[in-house]
């Protein structure tokens, strides 16, 4: 099974012969390419163009984040597995206003289910329970009655002004407003790193697809941004990303010593960004049984068959419904 790596101190990392070599402080380590499905980058890393061809050749993407975990970009290979006839469909798709609300909605939809999902499984712990959810149930009802993408978005927004509180109750945090550039607040700053952990590894799923990155429904798509990622990230981030947090901070994982904060920012260190990742990594590799495969699959593997998942739903008349937590 390939595996991410994550590169956290500063180095060169360059190809030798058919395998990489880094090399940092007098210390030389080789890593099999065969076994990498991706490599981030959290320090200051020497490369050429020799690498970045070795990379694209072996599929390899290379994310590149800075010392305090902000996402910058992604070296991505060039396309293997390409359709035009995918494509022509996915831009029509996107062309096609009514389609287009339809997906839209679908994916705030999932969304919100897994949302409150996540609630569900604390109830106990959540004090006017019922209120709460009521009133997170009364705006998700409102997303049927939106006539267009941005009245989508609006509604998500709303959700989500009732949702984080509570979240952020459940782990023991203050939580005034989502803050994203730059974070303020321990929530915000677990949040805003752990979905860039988790656009990178959609995006890593996305290029194993047939389907262009760079064609969204949701959001809307622009220049130098794969926001289809986005996209498929909502409906994944309360399952992974909220869950992982919770886990983080409840078991004492990470803890305050684990972060810089200075007066208008929150920023993990290098050690709770290498603890995060680790955790991160686990929690991707761990199974849910799957009923209608009838197996047990990998978190890594639903984002991969959520892909699928919509190509289906763009080369067909099958309506795309994203994943819905039930376990």
């Amino acid at each position: 099974m390939k595996k991410n790596f994550y590169l956290f101190a500063s180095g060169q990392l360059s190809r030798k012969d058919n395998t990489l070599l880094l090399e940092r402080e007098g210390r030389r380590k080789f890593i099999p390419i065969e076994k990498i499905e991706s490599i981030s980058t959290f320090g200051e890393i020497d490369l050429n163009t020799h690498l970045l061809s070795f990379l694209s050749k072996k599929e390899v993407a290379l994310h590149v984040f800075s010392h305090n975990g902000w996402y910058s970009g992604s070296f991505v290979p060039r396309k293997q597995k390409v359709s035009g006839k995918l494509l022509v469909e996915q831009i029509k798709t996107f062309l096609d206003p009514i389609k287009r609300l339809k997906l839209s909605r679908e994916f705030i939809d999932g969304a919100m289910h897994n949302m409150l999902r996540v609630l569900q499984r604390s109830s106990s712990k959540i004090p006017g329970y019922k209120d709460k959810i009521e009133g997170l149930k009364n705006t998700r009802e409102r997303l049927q009655n939106t006539t267009g993408v941005n009245s989508v978005m609006a509604v998500e927004g709303a959700f989500r002004q009732y949702y984080y509180p509570i979240l952020a109750g459940l782990t023991g945090q203050e939580f005034v407003t989502r803050i994203r550039q730059p974070p303020l607040g321990i929530l915000n700053c677990m949040i805003s790193f752990g979905n860039s952990l988790l656009y990178t590894r959609t995006l890593s799923k996305i290029y194993q697809t047939q389907l262009d990155p760079t064609v969204s429904f949701l959001h809307e798509p622009c220049e130098m941004r794969f926001s289809l990622c986005l996209d498929i990230s909502e409906v994944f981030k309360p399952v992974i990303v909220d869950r992982l947090i919770m886990t983080l901070l409840n078991k004492a994982i990470i803890t305050e010593d684990d972060f810089d904060k200075e007066m208008n920012s929150t920023l993990l260190t290098n050690e709770g960004m290498k603890k995060y990742v680790e955790h991160f990594e686990k929690f991707m590799e761990e199974t849910v049984f799957h009923p209608t495969l009838k197996r047990k699959v990998s978190y890594n593997t639903l984002l991969l068959t959520e892909c699928y998942k919509l190509i289906r739903s763009i080369l067909s008349e099958e309506d795309y419904k994203a994943l819905h937590m039930w376990w």
